[in-house]
């Protein structure tokens, strides 16, 4: 019987396979997959076929790795005190105190190495896509983020804005008061932005002082409230005790654009004439704007900025 079940087993493994291969869902999840594969094996040990208690070995290495640390912890100490009592009727002491060890070894090591990998590869992800100095995340996630956004209103017409953040003369806060001080400033602008938006808008540090937004389901009149809402945080703020600090922002609805490189530059745009109309204020992209070229390397910060 437990031989037929493994068959019937396998081929269920084969089945998912050749489903992923072909991009479509797999029949049964891993987690279902692997329950059912522990429980032929309970199955037959409790019927006198106790040298499928091996399989259990390679089952519990997998368990950190299939499932949460948590789960694959309570399903270990479940499949545990299921077999103790078979190990205990099945073995003389010594045989069943060295099993039980191994066994137990085993899915330690396994969830401990998984969860190893797994915190250092968090890491180093965090690391990829974040800004050191801000914590906000930096301009490549951002343009994927935008990727998705763009992808999510061409299929299913949802909507999203962008907005391009600048800090108003920040080249004079540096040469009056330090990069120290710069920085303070560039992080209690992130700190005000994010405690401000949404858990699943995007905060980035696009480049410089320049921070860039992405607030997904919202459309153009929204954006513009939540870059009004930010601009006064800011003014109100007085990161700098002495002086008082202000942004400019260009804001971007996805609606008309044609590619995410073009609504990043709507947004810039809009920027742009933020800061030619007096700063401290937000503009609202049009067809119109045209983003600024950029400066060659040759040439002294913009007097704009």
């Amino acid at each position: 019987m437990s031989a037929a079940v493994g068959f019937i087993l396998l081929g269920v493994v084969f089945a998912n396979i050749w489903q992923l291969g072909r991009h479509r869902e797999a029949l049964f999840s891993p987690t279902v997959i692997l329950a059912m594969t522990l429980t032929v094996i309970l199955i037959s040990v409790y019927r006198g076929q106790t040298y499928t208690l091996y399989w259990i070995y390679p089952l519990l290495s997998l368990l950190p790795l299939i499932l949460q640390l948590r789960p694959a912890m309570w399903l270990g100490v479940v499949c545990g005190g299921l077999l103790l009592p078979i190990l205990l009727f099945s073995f003389d002491t010594n045989t069943a105190a060295v099993i039980g060890l191994s066994m137990t070894l085993t899915w330690l090591i396994s969830a401990w190495l998984i969860y190893a990998v797994t915190a250092q590869s968090r890491r180093l992800r965090t690391m990829a896509d974040t800004d050191p100095l801000t914590s906000a995340y930096n301009r490549r996630f951002f343009q994927l983020q935008t990727e998705q956004a763009f992808s999510q209103w061409q299929r299913n017409k949802r909507p999203a804005s962008v907005l391009l953040i600048d800090v108003d003369f920040f080249k004079r806060v540096n040469d009056k008061f330090g990069h120290a001080v710069g920085d303070i400033v560039l992080k209690g602008l992130v700190e005000l932005i994010t405690g401000r938006v949404r858990k699943v808008d995007t905060v980035c540090r696009y480049g410089g002082e320049e921070f860039a937004v992405l607030l997904p389901e919202t459309d153009a009149q929204g954006a513009v409230h939540v870059a009004e809402e930010i601009r006064a945080l800011m003014e109100a703020s007085h990161l700098v005790e002495s002086d008082t600090v202000t942004i400019s922002l260009g804001v971007c609805e996805v609606m008309d654009v044609k590619d995410t490189d073009h609504w990043v530059n709507l947004a810039d745009g809009a920027l742009y004439r933020a800061k030619k109309s007096g700063r401290n204020r937000v503009e609202l992209a049009t067809a119109d704007d045209i983003p600024q070229e950029q400066p060659s390397l040759d040439k002294t910060v913009p007097q704009w900025r």
